[in-house]
């Protein structure tokens, strides 16, 4: 064999690797997976969602080989902001390129339903403690939603997606809304307490999603790492019980006191976690005002139409006087510093707490020391006048 022809030959065989590998290479780059699914496909893009974002949930869902194609041909193409929203993409195995021509249409749809959606804004400002009823009155007060929709719609399991959502709780069995055989609303504890802007009108569909996706990015995004082997609906039913009872009713929580009070609901959860351990009734007063709107009568201080514990309005499988272990959900929607304080409970020995007038509360190790300390704050109390 010639020195020409050897030389031939490798020229050959490189060029024989470089077409295979490039081949490769365009296939994995600009090809579409056997895979990939066609004909209708939903994906949603919350608020503030980038292509980024999208791309990456295309590729783990086999609609393209690589991401990184969608971008590179994004960046090659003038493709509008994404809209938030629901996108369906009618699929036939398209290429990264006309992919995002799929996109970019629906796109524009979604602007333009947006932009005849844009008057009137209603902004609406949700306070820490109330529960879901309340957040649909003061809805409907806006003139956003009518409340026994929202309310219907919050009741249904099926109505939310727990794969997008996957902080939500497996559904119970039995029927929402019968407080007294099962828990009022699916959704109540993640209704995220704060401000939001509603297109006035709203479906409940619109207004959940809202609350939902600020939940994720408000509580489960930053937390979810410390959840570890804990149930994350349990974590929220006894963060949505700091909520009301760490709260501070006649002076409210402000950037004054809210580092005594974020003390404070790491130790009740602490006294919480050593009841369940111990195989005690949690006995908080605001498991059982859930279910009746009524307070509990105080052994501290005196309300007007209190409720005593043997009333039939105060029974209901909410209330932790009546069952051991936790309510049968969350009695409110917990904001970021009490889910964060039951997944890091202070490590002690108590076992009892008394409120006084304020809201602050008292710990103790054993009944002696609650006796003890209901005195204590029935002094306390007169010297504040209340």
């Amino acid at each position: 064999m010639s020195r020409f022809t050897v030389y031939i030959l490798i020229i050959g065989i490189i060029l024989g690797v470089l077409g295979f590998f490039g081949y490769n290479y365009y296939n994995q780059f600009y090809g579409v997976p056997k895979e990939a699914p066609t004909g209708e496909f939903k994906f949603t893009v919350e608020t503030g969602g980038s292509l980024k974002t999208v791309a990456k949930e295309l590729q783990d869902r086999k609609v393209v080989n690589s991401s990184d194609a969608l971008l590179f041909f994004a960046k090659l193409n003038q493709i509008d902001p994404l809209q938030e929203g629901e996108y369906t993409l009618n699929l036939n195995k398209e290429k990264p390129e006309e992919l995002l021509k799929l996109i970019n249409s629906q796109t524009k749809v979604l602007a333009s339903s947006q932009v005849d959606k844009q008057l009137p804004v209603e902004k609406i400002t949700f306070r820490e403690g109330i529960r879901a009823d309340q957040v649909f009155a003061l809805i409907e007060a806006q003139g956003v939603a009518k409340a026994s929709d929202l309310a219907e719609y919050a009741k249904n399991p099926a109505n939310f997606d727990r794969k997008k959502y996957e902080f939500l709780p497996e559904p119970l069995t039995c029927t929402y809304g019968d407080i007294k055989k099962c828990a009022l609303y699916y959704i109540e504890g993640y209704l995220y307490p704060d401000t939001y802007n509603f297109y006035k009108p709203s479906t409940p569909k619109e207004i959940f999603t809202k609350f939902l996706d600020n939940f994720k990015a408000k509580v489960w995004t930053p937390l979810k790492s410390k959840v570890g082997t804990k149930k994350f609906q349990e974590v929220i039913i006894m963060a949505s019980v700091l909520e009301k009872e760490t709260g501070r009713p006649k002076f409210g929580v402000s950037d004054a006191n809210r580092a005594e009070v974020n003390v404070e609901r790491s130790i009740m959860s602490g006294v919480f976690y050593n009841r369940l351990a111990d195989g005690m009734k949690w006995g908080s007063d605001v498991t059982v005002e859930y279910t009746s709107g009524r307070k509990l009568c105080q052994q501290t201080f005196k309300l007007d139409n209190c409720l005593f514990l043997d009333e039939p309005a105060a029974l209901s499988l909410y209330s932790t006087y009546e069952n051991t272990g936790y309510p049968i959900g969350p009695i409110t929607s917990p904001q970021y510093d009490n889910v964060n304080a039951v997944l890091t409970p202070t490590d002690s020995q108590y076992l009892y707490f008394v409120s006084d007038v304020t809201g602050k509360k008292y710990f103790g190790v054993t009944e002696a020391d609650q006796k003890k300390i209901i005195t204590q704050v029935n002094e306390i109390n007169r010297k504040l006048g209340l």
